[in-house]
């Protein structure tokens, strides 16, 4: 078993207090690749944003918008987003209502020690020994249970 040491904290938490310089401009490195791989596969959807700051009068971008074929292609993409937005709320909302009438059912009673030996195939003062214990060992075969009930040392 681990033993935990009086001048380290536990548990070890990663802290950015003293992180190398080599590591800071890696990260950063790694940053600016990352959005500019971002950017590059988003060419064409950010020549439409230009396109629409150029319709308000921000700038002269150089690009061609053409709206209604840019809509008219995302359009099934828009349906099955819709459609599986659609189904996520209403099967939300029947699990919201299934489990608030859940709660309102009574609490079943309580089943006897004999009752669940019986039905796991135990015997009762065995299910009754495992219950005491802090470590049980249930070896679970085609036989059925077998429960391995060991003292405390």
């Amino acid at each position: 078993m681990t033993k935990v040491s009086g001048d380290r904290p536990w548990p070890p938490l990663i802290v950015a207090e003293h992180m190398p310089r080599s590591v800071r401009w890696r990260d950063a490195l790694l940053t600016v690749v990352a959005w500019g791989a971002f950017a590059f596969l988003l060419e064409k959807e950010l020549a439409l944003v230009f396109g629409g700051l150029q319709a308000l009068g921000v700038g002269d971008f150089g690009v061609k918008v053409d709206w209604l074929a840019y809509l008219e292609r995302l359009t099934p993409f828009l349906l099955v987003a819709a459609a599986l937005a659609g189904l996520l709320v209403g099967f939300s909302l029947s699990t919201l209502r299934r489990r608030s009438r859940s709660l309102l059912l009574p609490q079943p009673a309580a089943l006897e020690a004999a009752d669940q030996a019986r039905r796991s195939g135990l015997d009762e003062a065995a299910l009754i020994a495992a219950r005491d214990q802090r470590i049980v060992i249930v070896h679970i075969d085609d036989s059925g249970l077998r429960i391995e009930v060991r003292g405390e040392a």
